[in-house]
């Protein structure tokens, strides 16, 4: 049996406009900077934020090139 605030919490989700601001969903928005780890195009992505004191924090991100697109080719 779903809990009783199912209906409050599925209510709140249909009133969420279509294509909300990040920052109405609770994200600060920040720029960051893609650096590859290997110059043949294969191997890893840093992504780096651009204001230092973030990368002072751990604020970073190490992927694989297979588990990142570009979003606009998803669209």
């Amino acid at each position: 049996m779903a809990p009783k605030n199912t209906q409050t919490g599925r209510k709140d989700w249909q009133e969420v406009p279509r294509d909300p601001r990040p920052e109405d969903l609770g994200y600060d928005v920040a720029d960051w900077e893609v650096v590859r780890a290997r110059k043949d195009d294969r191997g890893h992505l840093m992504f780096l934020p651009e204001n230092e004191d973030m990368l002072r924090d751990e604020a970073f991100i190490v992927a694989d090139t297979g588990s990142v697109c570009d979003v606009i080719d998803r669209i």
